[in-house]
């Protein structure tokens, strides 16, 4: 059978000790851990050189935390399989880490039950994906296809973050249009469709959240993604209720907002 590489990212040496000779313990599964990093920039620096097929990452560690190095995996290894770990099992911490990109949130209390399967299913799946057919083409023609870029619509009154966002996300290939406030967002939304709507709640004087409502049907219809944006938690159940795809609490990470949008948008291809 064939071996299944593993990295270990942990800034606790006894969790990285036990873990290691949890996971290699089990003949059955042939895993071999082919590397230990304690804090994410180490785990940057490693993961080429290794190239795991499997990648655990603890999400709360000195220096660079899983959270902010999943996109960065992610983008290096577009096809690693990521689980976060994490001692904070709470619905947030989950919805972050796969946003981040991670492929499987497991808290560590239950890692004995739940991280074996894990860790088979993503290698499977990967192994399957692998193996899927290319279909033939008569056409010897060669043709390019080129895609449209995706178009992304930041509605942001803070002058600093919607450069910063727009910068991002254009690095990224993405055609970013910005409104510093609700009736420029308007007038985007009248004459233009976006692939994805991040959009602050507190818009000076008036509410993002009010977008939700007069747009609703027209974004459901277009398959806008709306990514609302609060530094207070308090508002998700209300966006969720509105039909908001994501919400995410400032501060944000940028790797995480580009990592969500890269998923968003693949998921929608």
């Amino acid at each position: 059978m064939e071996s299944i590489n593993v990295l270990l990212v942990d800034d606790n040496t006894t969790f990285l000790r036990v873990t290691t000779q949890f996971l290699e313990a089990h003949d059955a599964a042939n895993m071999t851990v082919i590397g230990t990093a304690n804090r994410g920039e180490q785990a940057l620096e490693q993961v080429e050189e290794l190239q795991p097929q499997v990648i655990l990452i603890d999400l709360a560690m000195p220096g660079m935390p899983g959270l902010e190095a999943i996109p960065h995996l992610r983008r290096m290894m577009p096809d690693v399989g990521i689980i976060a770990l994490t001692m904070m099992n709470t619905s947030s911490f989950r919805q972050a880490a796969l946003d981040a990109g991670a492929d499987e949130f497991i808290p560590k209390s239950a890692m004995r039950t739940a991280l074996l399967p894990a860790i088979t299913r993503l290698v499977e799946r990967g192994r399957a994906a692998r193996a899927e057919p290319v279909a033939p083409t008569t056409d010897t023609k060669e043709t390019t296809i080129v895609a449209a870029p995706r178009q992304i619509l930041v509605m942001e009154d803070d002058a600093h973050l919607r450069r910063l966002y727009g910068k991002a996300l254009r690095a990224k290939g993405y055609e970013v249009h910005t409104a510093a406030t609700m009736q420029e967002a308007r007038n985007f939304l009248e004459s233009s469709r976006f692939d994805i709507m991040l959009c602050d709640i507190h818009m000076g004087t008036e509410r993002g959240t009010d977008i939700l409502s007069e747009y609703a049907d027209q974004l459901v219809t277009s398959g806008t993604q709306v990514v609302m944006v609060s530094g207070q938690a308090r508002y998700r159940e209300m966006c969720e209720e509105l039909g908001a795809d994501f919400f995410l609490e400032k501060p944000i990470s940028i790797g995480v907002l580009v990592a969500l949008v890269d998923r968003l948008t693949a998921r929608h291809r």
